[in-house]
């Protein structure tokens, strides 16, 4: 019976994160849930002898279809947890392959059709059996250390170098893999010690774990959230500044809908976008556009419309000139940099014209280039530092 309840519970959970009540982590909770309904299937050929009334015939073969995509189901929620916004790829289906291969095997035998491995030599099929059996058990072992180890390595080098997270904020998700290594564990025990499924014990266990996991899985946070009175200082909207080209507005939610990003990872975009522009300064590309510095960010065109509007207030060509004109006032001050026309000037910032470069600095400082390289002091001293990292440059004149 504790069979029965332990398998009730994995598939109630398996609901549970598949319905997204918490509405956290919609696509690693998904292939969360589908890695337990691939568990529940396997603890449900347990509880058959208890409630084998119950079950329909012919239920357990194909429960045994699932066995094979339960630990890559496993391993990609784990990478979704660690990395929220990463976009699903074709080459994850190659995780995949050895469950395809075994449905096309089984697949005849329980339509009622002849072939599959029983179909085949006798000299191959007990190897293909062998192998069939041994496959879920390397998988179950493979997959976990995989899931496990990239936990580790992202806990000690973050993925997320500019937002400040709250300390052991992936916890409960290295809490989880212990739980179910305790279920994989019990599983193989099983598999490999036949006469352990006698222990009065055993069953108790299932059910223990089963709790365990539900614990955590349901208590999990958002993967990720930005932490306001650590974090690295964001700015207040900028002044308004207009743009040289047309702005490429974000686009508005239709009523009733959810905004694009929730607010945590609006923050989370912020602070990434404005460590990017420190960093790597995309900015000093002439050609740069929307869509380019979208997939320099890892977002999508309108992902980004959406940060830069709603969450710092500028359109893109705002945001990318104020960064220019900041570089173009460190240019001017800068010893080293005298021998530079103004036009030499505008393109070392960025700047595709001379006179997209005048209107933009004027519109920044309130001041042309040349009234603002008269009001310096006489070159000489060291350059002024670059924009600070991870925060806009202000619009006060320079």
């Amino acid at each position: 019976m504790l069979y029965v309840v332990a398998c009730g519970g994995i598939l109630l959970l398996a609901f549970l994160l598949g319905t997204s009540p918490l509405r956290v982590n919609r696509l690693a909770n998904g292939w969360l849930s589908f890695f337990l309904l691939c568990l529940g299937s396997v603890l449900l050929s347990r509880a058959a002898p208890t409630a084998g009334e119950l079950l329909p015939p012919g239920l357990p073969g194909w429960l045994e279809l699932l066995r094979l995509a339960m630990a890559p189901a496993l391993y990609l929620s784990v990478r979704q947890f660690i990395a929220p916004h990463r976009a699903g790829r074709a080459l994850d289906a190659v995780h995949f392959a050895p469950w395809l291969l075994f449905l096309l095997l089984r697949l005849p035998p329980l339509l009622g059709h002849a072939g599959g491995v029983a179909a085949w030599p006798a000299g191959v099929a007990p190897l293909v059996r062998g192998l069939v059996l041994a496959t879920p058990k390397a998988q179950a072992v493979g997959y976990w250390l995989a899931a496990y180890l990239l936990l580790r390595q992202h806990q000690r080098h973050p993925l997320r170098p500019a937002a400040q997270l709250q300390p052991g904020r992936l916890r409960w998700l290295q809490m989880l893999l212990w739980g179910l290594a305790l279920l994989v564990g019990l599983w193989l025990l099983e598999l490999l010690v036949p006469a352990s499924r006698e222990l009065p014990l055993l069953p108790a266990c299932y059910l223990a774990a089963v709790g365990y996991l539900a614990y955590y899985a349901l208590r999990q946070p958002e993967a990720v959230a930005f932490v306001g009175p650590r974090g690295l200082a964001l700015p207040a909207r900028l002044p308004a500044y207009a743009p040289d080209p047309p702005a490429t507005p974000a686009p508005a939610a239709p009523a009733g809908r959810q905004p694009r990003l929730s607010p945590s990872q609006l923050a989370y975009w912020q602070q990434r976008l404005l460590h990017l522009l420190a960093t790597t300064k995309p900015y000093l590309q002439p050609d740069l556009s929307l869509p380019a510095l979208a997939q320099q960010a890892g977002l999508s065109t309108h992902e980004l419309s959406y940060v830069l509007n709603e969450g710092l207030g500028v359109n893109f060509f705002q945001f990318i000139n104020r960064y220019r004109v900041e570089e173009a006032k460190r240019l001017l001050a800068a010893a080293q940099h005298h021998h530079l026309s103004m036009v030499g000037i505008a393109f070392e910032a960025g700047f595709s014209s001379k006179t997209t470069f005048n209107t933009a600095f004027k519109k920044a400082t309130g001041l042309s280039p040349s009234q603002f390289l008269a009001a310096l002091p006489p070159r000489g001293g060291p350059a002024p530092a670059p924009p600070v990292a991870d925060s806009l440059p202000s619009g006060s004149p320079g």
